[in-house]
C-alpha cells in the first residue's frame, strides 16, 4: 500500500469506479431480461427507499471521518487520528442497527407511500419483501463506508477504490446467477428473484469490508508508524463524536436531499403522469426508467465525480487548515475541468445514439432513449454539484451547503408536476418535465456556492472558462465525425450489429476528440504535462 497524489489518486479512483459502474451498467442488460419490467419496478422501489435510509443514518459519517483524519494528519495529531476511527466504528454500529430496525419493521408503510394512491400493477407484498431484504445492507455497508473514509483520509485512495471493484463483481455474480436460478430454473415469483439479487448487495459489501480489514491488518505499520502510544490523547470520545456530528450533518443533509430528488421525482412523476391519463403500470415503468434505469447508464459520468471526491478531501482540508486559498482554488478548478474534459464528450456520444444505447441495455422502449438523452445532461450538472459540495464540506461552509442544496430541491419539487402538465399541453414528452425540473434545481444548487466562493475566498474561474472554450473545437470535430458516420451507415439491425456499429463510431469519435485535445493543449492544461507524458509512455506513443 502506498499513498496517492491528487492526480494519481483521481485517475486510480476514476478507473476503478468507472470499471465498477460500467460493470454495473452492463450487467443490467442480462439482469433486466431476467427480471423484466415488473421486476425492474420492484428493484427501483427497494433501492430508492434503501438509499434514503442509508443516507439518513450513516452517509455523513464516512466523509466526516475522512475530513477529520485529513485534518489530524495536517496537524500531525496521529494518535487522535486512530482514535477517531475507533469511535466512528462504535457510533456507526448503533446508528445503523436502529436504521435497519426502522426500515425492516415499517416496510409496509414505506411501500404504501409509493403505490398507495395509484392503480399499481405491483403487489404491496412484493414491495414489502424487497424493502426488508435490502434493509439488511444497513448492517454491513456503513462499516464498509467508514473504513473507506479512513483510508481516503490517509490518502490511500487506490486500495479503497479496489474494494469497490471487488464489491461490484461479487454483487453482479450473485444477482445474475441467483435471480436466473430462482426465476428460470426454480420458477419462483419475480419478487423472490429480485430479493436474491438484492441480497447480493449485502454479501458483496461484507466481502469488500473483510478485504479492507485484511489489507489494513497486513499494513498496520504504515498506519501506526507515527503513533506514540505513550502520548496522552488531546481529545475525548465526546469531542470526537461532537466533531463527527458537526462534519457529518451537512453531508447527511446533502445525501438525503439528493435521495429526496430521486424520491420526489419518483413520487411526483407517478402522480403527474397519472393525472394526465396514463395508466398506473405505464407510469411505474416510465418512473423506473427516469429514476433508476437510465441513471445506471449515466453512471459512466458520475463515476468521475466520485473519484474526484475520494481524492480531493485531504487536499482541500490541508489547504483550509493552512489558510492556502490558492491550493483550494487550484484543486477545485482542476476537478471541474476534469469533469468537463471527460463528461462532455461522453454525453455527446450518448445523446447522438440515445435510442441505440438504451436498446443495447434494456431492449426497445418508447420512452428510454428520450429520457436517457436528457438524463445524461442532468448527470453532468449533478457531477459538478457533487464536487462543489465536497469542497464546501472540506472548507466547513455548512450554511452554504444547506442553502444551495435545499433551494435546489424545493425548486425541483415545485416544478415537477407543472412542467409535466405544460409539456403535455404542448404534446411534447410530458415525462421529461421531471428531468427538466431536476436540471433547473441542480443548476441553482451549483450557482449559489460558485458565486459565494468567488466573493468570500476570491476563487477565480477563468481557468474553467478557458477549458470550456478549448473543449468546443474537439467537440465540433466529434460531432462532424458522428454526423458523417450516420449519413453513410444506418445504426440499426440486430443487437450485435447495433453494438458493433455504435462501438466503432464511439471509439473513432473519442480518439478524434483526444487527438485534437492533445494538439490544442487541453489535455495538458487539465491533467498536467507530467501526467500526460506518463500516460503516453505507458501506451507506447512517447519514448
Amino acid at each position: 500500500m502506498k499513498k496517492n497524489s491528487f492526480v494519481e489518486g483521481t485517475i486510480i479512483a476514476y478507473i476503478c469506479i468507472l470499471v465498477t459502474k460500467v460493470l454495473g451498467a452492463v450487467y443490467v442488460i442480462p439482469f433486466y431480461k431476467i427480471i423484466g419490467p415488473s421486476g425492474g419496478v420492484l428493484y427501483s422501489y427497494a433501492y430508492n427507499i434503501y438509499n434514503l435510509f442509508l443516507n439518513l443514518s450513516t452517509s455523513g459519517i464516512p466523509t466526516a471521518v475522512s475530513i477529520i483524519i485529513s485534518e489530524y494528519n495536517a496537524l500531525k495529531m496521529f494518535n487522535e487520528r486512530e482514535f477517531t476511527f475507533k469511535v466512528a466504528n462504535k457510533a456507526i454500529s448503533i446508528i445503523s442497527f436502529i436504521a435497519f430496525l426502522i426500515m425492516f419493521i415499517f416496510a409496509k408503510y414505506l411501500a404504501l407511500f409509493f403505490i398507495g394512491d395509484i392503480d399499481s400493477a405491483t403487489s404491496l407484498t412484493s414491495v414489502v419483501l424487497v424493502i426488508r431484504v435490502i434493509s439488511l445492507c444497513l448492517l454491513v455497508v456503513p462499516f464498509l463506508s467508514v473504513t473507506r473514509g479512513y483510508l481516503q483520509g490517509n490518502k490511500y485512495v487506490s486500495i479503497s477504490s479496489t474494494s469497490q471493484l471487488i464489491e461490484q463483481i461479487i454483487r453482479i455474480t450473485v444477482a445474475l446467477i441467483g435471480s436466473y436460478i430462482a426465476i428460470n430454473i426454480l420458477h419462483f415469483n419475480i419478487s423472490i428473484g429480485v430479493s436474491i439479487a438484492l441480497f447480493g448487495t449485502v454479501l458483496s459489501a461484507l466481502c469488500a469490508l473483510l478485504y479492507l480489514k485484511y489489507k489494513i491488518k497486513m499494513n498496520k505499520e504504515n498506519f501506526l508508524k507515527d503513533v506514540n502510544k505513550k502520548e496522552k490523547l488531546k481529545v475525548t470520545e465526546n469531542d470526537v463524536i461532537k466533531k463527527i456530528i458537526k462534519y457529518a450533518l451537512p453531508i447527511i443533509i446533502i445525501a438525503i436531499t439528493q435521495n429526496l430528488y430521486e424520491m420526489v421525482d419518483l413520487k411526483l412523476i407517478l402522480k403527474g403522469l397519472y393525472m394526465i391519463g396514463i395508466s398506473g403500470s405505464t407510469c411505474e415503468v416510465i418512473a423506473s426508467i427516469v429514476v433508476t434505469w437510465s441513471p445506471k447508464i449515466c453512471m459512466v459520468i458520475n463515476a468521475l465525480a466520485m473519484g474526484l471526491c475520494a481524492s480531493i478531501i485531504p487536499y482541500i482540508v490541508e489547504g483550509y487548515v493552512n489558510k492556502n486559498n490558492y491550493q483550494m482554488n487550484s484543486k477545485f478548478n482542476q476537478s471541474i475541468n476534469t469533469i468537463l474534459l471527460v463528461s462532455v464528450p461522453i454525453a455527446l456520444v450518448v445523446i447522438m445514439f440515445r435510442n441505440q444505447i438504451y436498446y443495447l441495455f434494456y431492449g426497445a422502449s418508447n420512452y428510454g432513449g428520450t429520457i436517457l438523452g436528457l438524463n445524461i445532461v442532468v448527470s453532468i450538472f449533478f457531477s459538478i454539484t457533487l464536487v462543489i459540495n465536497m469542497v464546501l464540506q472540506g472548507m466547513k461552509k455548512y450554511k452554504l451547503v444547506y442553502t444551495s442544496t435545499i433551494t435546489g430541491l424545493i425548486v425541483n419539487a415545485l416544478l415537477d408536476i407543472p412542467l409535466i402538465l405544460i409539456l403535455n399541453k404542448l404534446n411534447f414528452y410530458p415525462y421529461l418535465g421531471t428531468l427538466i425540473a431536476t436540471l433547473i434545481g441542480q443548476i441553482i444548487s451549483m450557482l449559489i456556492p460558485l458565486i459565494a466562493l468567488r466573493y468570500e475566498h476570491e476563487f477565480k474561474y477563468r481557468n474553467i472558462i478557458n477549458t470550456g472554450f478549448k473543449i468546443v473545437i474537439p467537440l465540433i470535430a466529434m460531432f462532424i465525425v458522428i454526423i458523417i458516420y450516420k449519413s453513410f451507415i444506418k445504426v440499426d439491425g440486430t443487437y450485435l450489429v447495433v453494438l458493433l456499429k455504435v462501438g466503432i463510431i464511439g471509439i473513432i469519435s473519442v480518439v478524434t476528440y483526444l487527438l485534437i485535445s492533445l494538439k490544442n493543449g487541453l489535455l495538458i492544461d487539465v491533467l498536467g504535462e507530467n501526467t500526460i507524458n506518463k500516460l503516453l509512455k505507458k501506451i507506447g506513443i512517447k519514448g
